[in-house]
Parts: C-alpha cells; structure tokens; sequence
C-alpha cells in the first residue's frame, strides 16, 4: 500500500513536470511564431514593398516635374506670342513698307528688273543686259548652288525665303563708277548679296552677280 501511494505520488510529480515543461514550450513556441511573423512582414517590407514604393515616389515625382516643365514652356511661349502680338501692333504702316522693301512677299520679276534698272540708269551707265533667276530653276546639274546659299543664307526658316540670282552686263564703266554702284546696292533697302565681280577695264565692262531675296 505504501509502494502504490509513493508510486502515484512520483506520477503526479512527473505529470506536473511535464504540464510546465509544456506549457513553456507552447509558450516559447507562440513567441517564436510572432517573432517569425514580424521579421517576415519587416523582410518584405524592406525587400520588396519599400523599393516598390521608392520607385513609385520617384516616378511620381518626375512625372509632377515634366509637367510643371511642360507648362512653364507653354506658359513661356504664350507670353512670347503675347509680346510679339504687342510688338506687331506697334508697327508703323511706313517701318512695314520698309519691311516688304528689305524682303518683299512675292517674286516680281518686273518690279525687281525696274528697281536694278533705275539704281543703275542713276549713275549714268550702260545696261547690256540683266538676267534674272530663281535659284530652283538653275539646272541642279550646275554649279552646285545649295552649298552656296545655305552659307550666303544663315537665317532662320531659310526654307520659306525664295533666293533670286541676278546677273547684270554693263558698258562704259570704269573703277570708280564700280565702286559707287556696288556702295549703293549694299545701301539699298532690299536684301542684296554681291557674289561675284568681272571687271575688265581695258573694255570698261562688268559683270555683276548678285543675290537678293523673297518670302515663298
């Protein structure tokens, strides 16, 4: 009987061992799991959610300055048409005239061979003849022009101005008489570029040709 007592006793003592050591290890378990948890949820966060939303501010925040970029040209440009309508308004029909005189908005091959007739008549000398050509009717197969113009015409949208080759004969003339006409063509209120002189002064003859312009 006393065998027994004692034996149940050491079964309650081992019962009561285990229930604690079991209850600290579902303790210690439960705190693992959370603790896995947390360093799960920190890891993704670090490894994947918080690059993704780097990526996503700095995308956000470029897009925010492209735009503010692109209304501050469109801002830019609106003011500059506002100024340039402004400027316009403020011409005087005479500086207009003046305007058209330097690059007329059209070829007029009359008008152009009256203005050069009357310059050069004014100095007393003597006309042989003027031919007058858009310089896209020369033959391309020519002396190449393009390269010329492009230097002789450095403005911007050159592609809408027409370029007009004039090449004037004269008798009679001599050094002096040159010299005064080419001053007056630089002078002259159209655009007029001189390109080449042939002077012989044996002969008193020469060739001028020149270049002047038009807007297309």
């Amino acid at each position: 009987m006393a065998v027994a007592a004692k034996q149940h006793k050491n079964k309650n003592k081992i019962n009561v061992f285990l229930n604690t050591n079991f209850n600290i290890l579902d303790t210690n378990f439960n705190i693992l799991v959370v603790l896995a948890v947390i360093i799960f949820l920190a890891a993704a966060y670090f490894l994947i959610i918080k690059p993704k939303f780097e990526l996503t501010l700095v995308a956000i925040k470029d897009d925010i300055s492209q735009q503010e970029q692109l209304y501050q040209r469109q801002r830019q440009k609106l003011i500059d048409l506002q100024a340039a309508a402004a400027m316009y308004h403020k011409i005087s029909d005479s500086d207009i005239y003046k305007i058209k005189e330097v690059l007329p908005d059209n070829y007029a091959k009359e008008k152009l061979f009256g203005e050069l007739e009357d310059i050069i008549t004014q100095q007393g000398l003597l006309i042989t003849g003027i031919n007058l050509e858009k310089i896209d009717e020369v033959d391309s197969e020519a002396e190449p022009l393009a390269a010329k113009d492009e230097q002789r015409l450095a403005i911007p949208n050159s592609e809408h101005v027409g370029v007009i080759m004039a090449i004037i004969n004269l008798a009679s003339i001599d050094y002096a008489s040159l010299k005064n006409l080419l001053s007056l063509f630089e002078s002259n209120l159209r655009l007029i570029d001189i390109d080449a002189i042939n002077f012989d002064q044996e002969e008193k003859t020469a060739e001028i040709t020149l270049y002047t312009y038009y807007f297309k």
